[in-house]
C-alpha cells in the first residue's frame, strides 16, 4: 500500500511540475528566441552603419574588412552585403573567407529591419543608408544552435531540479499520509486476514487516546457480531444438512432393511444399463423372491416377518460382490443389480451361492426353520437394452423358477413362458 501511495503522490506531483516545466520552457524559448533576434539585429544595424562610408567611396578593401571583423563570432553561417541595385557586393561564409559573389541570388532591398527565423537559423535584413538614402543592404544569417543549447540547458536543469524535488516531496507526502493512515491500514489488514480465514473471531487492536480509536472499536463489534450470526449460520446449515440427510435416507431407502428402496432401485438401473451398452459391458439383474413368506408371516407373526427379512438382507449382501447393489422392492421381493459380471456364467454362480446362503436354517421364536427362494435372472445386453423391457424378462425368468418348484434360479431365455407378475416395477 506504501507503494501504491508513494507513486500516486509521484504521478501528481510529476504531472503537475512536468506542466510547469512545459510552461517555463515555452516562456524561456520565448524570451531566448527575442534575445536572440534583436542580437542578430543590433549585429545587422552596426555592420550597416560601419559599411556606409567605404560603400558611398566604393572602397572594397575597407569594405572586406569591415566585413570579416563583424563576422568573426562562432554563431555566424553567411554575410551578405548587397548594393543599392539589390546585386551582391561581398558574400562571407562560415568557413571564414569571402566568396564569389555570382552564385549569391539578388535581394529585394528593404527601408526597415527583418529577421527572419528559422528551424536551422535566422536571417537579419538591415538596410544602409547614407542619410535617407537607400544605398545598399545587410544580410546575416546566424545559426540556431544557441536556442537548442538554451532549451536542452534548461531541460537538463529543469528536469534534474523536478525529478529531485518531485522525489522529495513524493516521500515526504506519502509518509504523512502513512502516519496519518497507520490506523485504517490496519484495519485493513486485520479486514483482509477475517477475509482470508473466514476467522471472525479475530480482533483489531485498539488504542483509546488515538484518535481513530472509537473505529477499532467499532469494527471489533461488527466483527462480534458476524461471529455470532455465523454461528446460528452455521448450527441452522447443520441441523439442515442432517435433516436433508436423513429425509434423503428415508426416500431412498427401506427403513428396515435400510437396502434402497423401488425409487432407488430404478435411477441405479438406469444408470447400470446406460453404462453397459456405452461401455460394451454385460450387466445383470436378479429377481430374489422369498418362497412362502406370507405363510410364515402369518404363522410367525409379522414382527417375525420383519426379522426374516432383515435377516435374508444381511445374507444376500455377504454373497454379492461389492460392486453390486442389493435393493427391497416388494414386501418379500429383492433386486440385485450387478454391473459388469464379466460373463453369464459368473452371474450363475452367484445366483447358487445364493440360493445355498437362504437355504441356511434360521431359529425363529425356539423353532428351527427353513428358507428357500426363487431367483429370476436376465443380462444386459444379452437378453435386453431397454429397462422396461429388461425388468420384464427379468420377472419371466423368476416366473419361471417359482413354476420350477421353487428353491432355485433361471436364467432368462426365449423359451421360458412369457408371463410375468411384477410388470410394475418398469412403472
Amino acid at each position: 500500500m506504501a507503494k501504491r501511495i508513494f507513486r500516486q503522490n509521484l504521478l501528481g506531483m510529476a504531472g503537475a511540475l512536468l506542466a510547469a516545466l512545459v510552461l517555463g520552457l515555452i516562456l524561456s524559448a520565448c524570451l531566448q528566441q527575442k534575445n536572440l533576434r534583436a542580437e542578430a539585429l543590433y549585429k545587422a544595424d552596426i555592420l550597416a552603419s560601419n559599411l556606409a562610408d567605404a560603400m558611398i567611396a566604393n572602397d572594397m578593401r575597407q569594405l572586406q574588412s569591415l566585413l570579416l571583423n563583424a563576422t568573426n563570432t562562432p554563431d555566424m553561417q553567411t554575410a551578405n552585403v548587397y548594393d543599392k541595385n539589390g546585386q551582391p557586393l561581398l558574400a562571407w561564409t562560415a568557413q571564414g573567407q569571402l566568396i564569389k559573389t555570382s552564385g549569391v541570388p539578388a535581394a529585394t532591398l528593404l527601408r526597415h529591419h527583418d529577421v527572419n527565423f528559422h528551424a536551422g537559423n535566422f536571417t537579419a535584413n538591415s538596410p544602409v543608408l547614407s542619410g535617407t538614402t537607400l544605398i545598399g543592404q545587410v544580410q546575416l544569417q546566424l545559426s540556431t544552435w544557441p536556442w537548442y543549447q538554451h532549451i536542452l540547458l534548461f531541460l537538463l536543469i529543469a528536469g534534474f531540479l523536478s525529478i529531485f524535488i518531485t522525489a522529495l516531496a513524493a516521500y515526504w507526502l506519502t509518509n504523512k499520509q502513512l502516519r496519518s493512515m497507520q490506523p485504517i491500514m490496519e484495519l485493513s489488514v486485520m479486514a483482509e486476514k477475517v477475509a482470508t480465514l473466514g476467522d471472525y473471531s479475530l480482533r483489531a487492536p485498539q488504542d483509546p487516546e488515538h484518535e481513530l480509536g472509537s473505529l477499532n472499536m467499532h469494527f471489533n463489534l461488527m466483527l462480534a457480531r458476524m461471529e455470532a450470526w455465523e454461528n446460528d449460520m452455521q448450527s441452522e446449515a447443520k441441523e439442515r444438512r442432517e435433516a436433508d440427510s436423513r429425509l434423503a435416507i428415508l426416500n431412498n431407502h427401506d427403513s428396515l432393511t435400510k437396502l434402497p428402496n423401488r425409487h432407488y432401485f430404478h435411477r441405479l438401473l438406469s444408470n447400470c444399463l446406460e453404462d453397459a451398452v456405452a461401455n460394451n459391458e454385460m450387466a445383470a439383474l436378479m429377481f430374489i423372491d422369498l418362497d412362502h413368506f406370507k405363510r410364515l408371516s402369518e404363522s410367525f407373526g409379522y414382527d417375525a416377518g420383519d426379522l426374516i427379512l432383515a435377516t435374508m438382507a444381511n445374507r444376500l449382501c455377504g454373497v454379492l460382490r461389492s460392486t453390486d447393489t442389493l435393493c427391497r422392492v416388494d414386501g418379500d421381493e429383492f433386486a440385485a443389480i450387478m454391473p459388469n459380471v464379466g460373463s453369464v456364467e459368473v452371474v450363475q454362480h452367484l445366483a447358487e451361492r445364493l440360493v445355498q446362503a437362504i437355504n441356511q436354517p434360521m431359529t425363529l421364536r425356539g423353532q428351527q426353520i427353513l428358507l428357500s427362494a426363487s431367483i429370476g435372472i436376465a443380462c444386459c445386453p444379452l437378453h435386453a437394452k431397454e429397462q422396461r423391457l429388461f425388468l420384464h424378462h427379468a420377472d419371466i425368468a423368476l416366473k419361471a423358477a417359482k413354476t420350477s418348484g421353487r428353491n432355485t434360479w433361471r436364467l432368462y431365455s426365449n423359451d421360458l413362458p412369457k408371463t410375468s407378475h411384477a410388470v410394475q416395477l418398469s412403472i
